[in-house]
């Protein structure tokens, strides 16, 4: 017990309960108690104020965080959009200058396995594309809150970049030259008589010879486009059918219906695409008017060579920066949930926020 001489005024006690200028055990625990309570409230009331001081920056802080990935996203953007548009004209250039040549009689059949290789790697690049086309359609698919607008405005992105390299490949067999009328046989020039009978030295001509062989390669190369040409029809009349009843699901959003229906129109135009494009590789060929020599030709298979693995490269980084784009895309909407989460929180907890309503 503490002992405190006896005050003249005795309501100046924490307690009535006093006993010979004594504070009771119990009355002492009640002051306690008090001053406890009081400095409990106190510390609730700042740590209150520093909460609601810490939410208030917080918000300003991730508002910059999201402008920051906001830039980000932006530049990775822009490059891929350059680096895009520097491989098409790649690729153009490439084809542009194989359809107009052919071969000779001294590169023989060498152009034409060049147009060849360059179409086996334009398919390569055509499938590339569908590949990431399924991967994006399944994470539309898989993920409800996925960026609906901007994942089709990719997928748009990625049917125009195919739809280019198509109609490159038929460019390429359209250049290929069919046959023609060359007579097989050529005289040589030596005649002579035997027992009364006129003879002449003749041999299989070298124009015929190149004739033949640019008549089955043109032919091989008709037949597989047309096969392919096929192919894409029949997937895309079973993809048009498919877009055809996701359109008329029950129980669509406006938006979702909006972009089944862009998916559809998107289908429906590829397919009449491909449709003319079958007719085009069926047609006769336009003989292109240079021919190139074998050495000429021998430069031209390095140089496909050399193109298509600066090419790949290209397409393998861009697919790269693509890939990091949509996953900083995502960070970013989901960046945008929370700031919106806190800002809710502050309008309805903050007394500063309810002053400015």
């Amino acid at each position: 017990m503490l002992i405190f001489s006896e005050p003249k005024d005795s309501n100046l006690w924490c307690n009535s309960g006093r006993l010979n200028g004594v504070i009771d055990r119990q009355t002492m625990k009640n002051c306690l108690c008090l001053l406890l309570v009081g400095t409990c409230l106190g510390f609730a009331q700042e740590s209150a104020t520093v909460d609601l001081a810490a939410r208030r920056e917080s918000v300003v802080t991730l508002k910059q965080r999201i402008d920051a990935r906001q830039k980000r996203l932006d530049e990775v953007a822009g490059e891929i959009r350059d680096r895009s548009a520097k491989t098409d004209k790649k690729i153009e250039d490439l084809v542009k200058m194989l359809s107009g040549l052919k071969d000779s009689q001294d590169s023989k059949r060498r152009i034409s396995d060049v147009k060849g290789e360059a179409a086996a790697g334009l398919k390569r690049l055509v499938e590339i594309y569908r590949t990431e086309r399924r991967n994006t359609l399944a994470r539309l698919a898989k993920d409800p809150a996925a960026e609906k607008e901007a994942l089709s405005t990719d997928l748009a992105a990625m049917d125009k970049l195919a739809e280019k390299r198509i109609a490159d490949i038929v460019e390429l067999v359209k250049s290929m030259p069919g046959g023609t009328d060359v007579q097989k046989y050529e005289n040589d020039g030596d005649t002579y008589y035997d027992n009364g009978t006129y003879y002449e030295n003749s041999r299989i001509s070298e124009a015929w010879r190149q004739n033949r062989r640019d008549k089955v390669e043109t032919e091989k190369a008709r037949r597989e486009a047309q096969q392919a040409l096929e192919k894409a029809i029949a997937d895309l009349s079973g993809r048009r059918d498919t877009a055809k009843n996701a359109v008329n699901a029950a129980g669509l959003s406006d938006a979702e219906k909006e972009i089944r229906q862009q998916e559809l129109a998107n289908v429906e135009g590829m397919l009449q695409q491909r449709k003319a494009q079958l007719v085009e590789v069926s047609r006769p060929a336009l003989t292109p008017e240079e021919s190139a020599s074998k050495n000429e030709a021998d430069d031209l298979k390095s140089l496909l060579a050399e193109a298509r693995s600066d090419i790949g490269s290209d397409v393998r980084k861009t697919l790269t920066l693509y890939r990091e784009a949509v996953v900083e895309r995502e960070n970013i909407r989901d960046l945008r949930e929370n700031l919106a989460a806190r800002e809710k929180w502050l309008q309805e907890n903050d007394p500063e926020a309810k002053k400015d309503k």
